[in-house]
């Protein structure tokens, strides 16, 4: 389905007229009838010389998704029966006009890609979800690449200029400062642009896969140039400039590669953090201008808090039923895990700030593909199953999106050594499944958060060499072209060159010299070109049971993601591969670092003391990205956390600490170092899904139901809460705004914890409150204690973080206050807890359990000063709320559905993290499960239950109001059947063919 891109005709009748007097309206309908379809068809209403809104009617079978509109969408009858034919008509200030629709089931338009092997056969299901059947792999990635393309264009056409750093090419002269930053990112340490290095490290295998989903793609983008009735996804209109389809170039396997290395870039790097905790350490560490140990330890802290410290490995010695294949040593190391900066880093304070705040305007453009953290999976075995069969479960959280950032799909190959019967989830732009399952093996995936980046603080001698190893070495000079868009076009004299600088043993300059010399260099794992993490998926997507799926894994290197998987023998298991870097600067029992080491997640001397790679002396591992020695630079797999078939019938992970190295804060005291904080290391998440694993196994006897499995999937209580409301009850008495607000949350904490919305239905406006009792009282005081949260760490935290120039960090920030509230915290690391001016210097002093009592005063009064007293109107899903956003922030205009309600809160396992830096009553979110789906791996009949947010073609929102709506039913958690291979026949409403060209 299509929506308008710039008008044909004029939309604006006064703009219009001429002459003397003012033109008849006419009216006309594109596409235009008689059209043959089976399936769902977009319909746009073109007018000119009249500014009334157009209506719509129908005669026949079938229904509109509305009668009002420049654009509607009709839904055929289902079964669609053959000979029947419907009509639509449209009607504005007299002028009328219709157009003739044919139906047919199988009768959607065949299709021709060059270089088909043989016929493909497409059925489309009740949620519009394309079901195709090919003789082999590379005809069904074809045919892949044709519907991405037809139902995803401009959010995979914006996303692969965005990930080649060619935006300025589609916004002009807005898009060039990030595009610097990605081609900077973005550029190995031997000057080739990732993407190509990539390209041409292929094997031929990958080779034609990718080749052969690009050939799909460019068939639907010729098909467009060549119909002079085609219409672009009116995300185009929005844009800047206007486009035509001749405006869009081909797509290549480079862009593939490239919107790849985005996405891994997203979920794998470190570079903000890293560059925060630098910032922080120049004003408060040893030496700094404000040194204060104590905030150094409470702000930059490993270990997650005492009751959230469970971990998806035991730490069992390797054997049958273990959950990893070599516990990690520990070794003596002596200073805490905020550990020690390095030297004279305040002399790198004004780098690292233009740094962080350079990547915070980068990460905030690129939430399209990642935003809070928030992801969950877990597998229970055959044996733990109440049916009998492996089962998976997984939610990735990713930025919610419209169109949802996944596109459904199942691929099934006749060819049986193909072994392809995949249903899942792919980022439009890389074929096959992201998330899914296939013909044996199913699985889920979420970040787990290695450390693969460091920033290199350099020392330049002159204006072209840094100082490296008692020696200097010259700066290398990389000319990059930027062909930027203007109202005439894509134009030689708007182009704009500019130069990418890299440090040869480091990586690119991502900060340049300032007066004194002092720069900053990044080095990432995904500068590796030899990686091929699309051919890791692609064994995944086939694999016959887990231990080939593990083997497939290797060849994922570089997105750093927890992999659970199940396979239909009844197996599970647990991999999370990646390439980490060995850093012996950071083991305090190397002979390279006796008694000491430097911590890796502060900004590293780049003088040559704290290289990537083993020895005394350190191996820089500094080869080009397709020459560099890996047993040298990376540590074995043997050593990386990983597991089969445990004992206990389960693995689950949600981006906490997979081995509890973190435990006793201090990370380095467990060799090989791995991380420090991983992705989400309050571990809350984790801690809930273990506990409700271990109960359902009490109460099912032993198993594990797939009811269980969609209501962990669906859990909205509160851990974080349990911390804090049982501090609060533990307090003396106080005012009688704070009794009652203690009453409040001490019935919240016998209730369950549970953060219902408090309303019947989803509109957070127009819904009527929850009549329940207890929902409601449970929704007042959710609303509660995110407002006493929300206050209580700002005013413990903003003042400390404005003198380093910081913002707050919900992690951190939590983490921190829990450290502080501990009674086994020496009082001296309380200092947070003091208010501080501008300057730093203390203003008034607080114990932390008085900041406790004053923001949970300050947040009671401050509700029921507007909303009046408690429970009545203090309605928690009336302000938390989800609204999904195009791919691009410039479009503002018909492509963000919502808001809608939603329960939950900050870090619930169905996550509804509002932001802890608002104000007000603003409690919205911006990322949750871009898919929920579990899969019971049954070999006979296969079951997968499934959720998209989003309809699966691109469309302004309103027109899929007919028929199933999968955006509502996943803000309601509803899950649809999603049929695989054999099972999509007798479910299929509308066919098309793909024949060779």
């Amino acid at each position: 389905m299509r929506s308008g891109a710039a008008a044909a005709g004029c939309l604006i009748g006064a703009l219009c007229a001429c002459g003397g007097g003012t033109p008849s309206p006419s009216l006309a309908i594109s596409p235009a009838g008689p059209l043959k379809i089976a399936g769902p068809v977009s319909l746009l209403a073109v007018a000119t010389h009249s500014q009334s809104a157009v209506t719509w009617s129908l005669v026949g079978p079938g229904s509109l998704s509305g009668t009002a509109g420049r654009e509607v969408v009709y839904q055929p009858p289902s079964p669609i029966g053959c000979s029947q034919s419907a009509t639509v008509t449209a009607q504005i200030d007299g002028a009328t006009a219709g157009v003739q629709l044919n139906l047919c089931a199988g009768g959607m338009p065949d299709v021709k890609i060059p270089g088909l092997g043989g016929p493909v056969q497409v059925s489309y299901d009740a949620q519009d979800i394309p079901h195709v059947f090919c003789v082999s792999t590379a005809d069904c990635f074809a045919v892949q690449g044709y519907l991405h393309a037809r139902d995803r264009l401009f959010p995979m056409d914006f996303l692969r200029h965005v990930a080649r750093g060619r935006l300025s090419e589609l916004i002009g002269t807005l898009g060039l400062d990030q595009d610097l930053q990605l081609r900077t990112l973005f550029t190995t340490r031997d000057g080739k642009r990732i993407e190509d290095a990539l390209a041409a490290a292929m094997d031929p295998d990958t080779s034609a896969k990718l080749t052969a989903y690009a050939k799909g793609v460019n068939a639907y983008l010729a098909q467009l140039r060549a119909d002079p009735q085609a219409r672009l996804p009116g995300e185009y209109a929005q844009l800047p400039f206007p486009l035509s389809p001749a405006d869009i170039p081909d797509w290549t396997v480079q862009d593939t590669w490239a919107l790849s290395r985005l996405q891994q870039f997203q979920l794998s790097e470190s570079l903000g953090e890293e560059s925060s905790f630098g910032k922080f350490a120049a004003v408060y560490g040893p030496g700094a201008p404000l040194e204060d140990l104590g905030k150094l330890n409470t702000w930059i802290r490993a270990a997650a808090p005492p009751t959230a410290q469970t971990h998806t490995l035991t730490g069992q010695a390797p054997g049958p039923g273990a959950d990893q294949a070599t516990p990690p040593r520990t070794v003596e190391a002596p200073q805490s895990s905020a550990g020690a900066p390095p030297p004279r880093i305040a002399e790198w304070g004004a780098s690292l700030a233009a740094v962080s705040a350079r990547f915070a305007v980068l990460r905030a453009a690129l939430k399209p593909l990642g935003e809070t953290v928030g992801s969950n999976n877990w597998v229970v075995d055959a044996a733990h199953s109440a049916n009998g069969h492996a089962m998976v479960a997984n939610d990735p959280h990713l930025s919610l999106k419209y169109p949802p950032l996944f596109h459904l799909i199942s691929l099934t190959s006749s060819t049986a050594s193909d072994n392809l019967n995949l249903s899942g989830g792919a980022f439009p732009g890389i074929p096959g499944a992201l998330v899914g399952r296939g013909a044996h093996v199913g699985w889920g995936v979420t970040v787990v958060g290695y450390d693969v980046t460091d920033l290199y603080l350099e020392q330049f001698v002159d204006a072209g060499h840094v100082a490296f190893k008692n020696s200097l070495v010259g700066i290398a000079i990389y000319p990059q072209v930027f062909h930027v868009r203007t109202a005439q076009g894509l134009l030689p004299a708007s182009d704009v060159t500019k130069v990418v600088a890299v440090v040869p043993h480091h990586g690119p300059l991502i900060q340049a010299p300032d007066g004194a010399g002092k720069a900053v260099s990044v080095r990432w794992t995904g500068h590796e070109s030899y990686t091929q993490d699309v051919k890791g998926f692609f064994g995944l997507n086939t694999a016959t049971g887990v231990d080939d799926a593990m083997t497939a894994l290797k060849n994922y290197s570089t997105g750093a993601q927890n992999f659970v998987l199940a396979d239909d023998q009844g197996h599970i298991a647990y991999d999370p591969h990646a390439l980490v870097p060995k850093r012996d600067f950071a083991d305090p029992s190397s002979p390279a670092h006796p008694g000491s080491a430097i911590p890796p997640w502060f900004p590293l001397p780049g003088d040559g003391t704290a290289e990537w790679g083993s020895g005394v002396a350190g191996d820089n591992c500094a080869g080009s990205g397709s020459t560099i020695p890996a047993a040298a630079c990376w540590i074995p797999d043997a050593q990386l956390p990983q597991g089969k078939d445990p004992a206990r019938g389960y693995f689950a992970t949600a981006n906490a600490d997979p081995l509890g190295v973190s435990d006793d804060n201090n990370p380095l005291a467990h060799q090989p170092y791995l991380s420090f904080d991983w992705d989400d290391s309050t571990g809350f998440r984790h801690a809930r899904i273990v506990k409700r694993l271990k109960d359902a196994l009490v109460t099912g006897s032993g198993k594990i139901s797939l009811d269980d499995m969609q209501s962990i999937q669906a859990d909205h209580v509160s851990n974080l809460a349990a911390v804090f409301t049982a501090y609060v009850a533990g307090m003396p008495a106080g005012s009688a705004d704070f009794e009652f607000a203690r009453t409040m949350l001490a019935q919240w904490t016998a209730d369950g914890l549970d953060c219902p919305t408090g309303l019947v239905g989803v509109d957070p406006a127009a819904s009527p409150p929850d009549p329940d009792p207890t929902r409601t009282r449970d929704s007042a005081a959710t609303l509660l204690f995110h407002s006493f949260l929300r206050t209580l760490l700002q005013n413990v935290f903003a003042d400390d973080l404005a003198v380093a120039g910081m913002d707050l960090g919900p992690v951190q920030a939590v983490k921190g206050m829990i450290y502080m509230l501990d009674p086994a915290t020496p009082g001296g690391d309380q200092a947070f807890c003091n208010d501080v001016d501008a300057s730093g210097t203390e203003i008034r002093t607080h114990t932390c359990g008085e900041q406790v009592a004053i923001a949970l005063v300050q947040a009671y009064r401050g509700l029921s000063a507007v909303l009046g007293p408690p429970p009545a109107k203090w309605r928690w899903g009336r302000f938390h709320t989800i609204q999904p956003t195009s791919q691009l922030a410039l479009v503002t205009t018909g492509y963000g559905p919502g808001p809608f309600a939603r329960p939950g809160g900050a870090f619930t396992v169905d996550v509804g993290s509002p932001s802890l830096s608002g104000a007000g009553l603003s409690f919205g979110y911006g990322s949750g499960g871009n898919v929920r789906h579990i899969s019971v791996m049954d070999p006979a009949t296969p079951v997968i239950k499934m959720q998209l947010p989003g309809p699966e073609r691109d469309g302004p929102t309103g027109i899929f109001s007919s028929g199933p709506n999968l955006l509502l039913d996943w803000v309601q958690n509803k899950y649809f059947d999603f049929a695989l291979g054999a099972q999509v026949t007798p479910l299929a409403v509308a066919a098309q063919n793909f024949n060779p060209q």
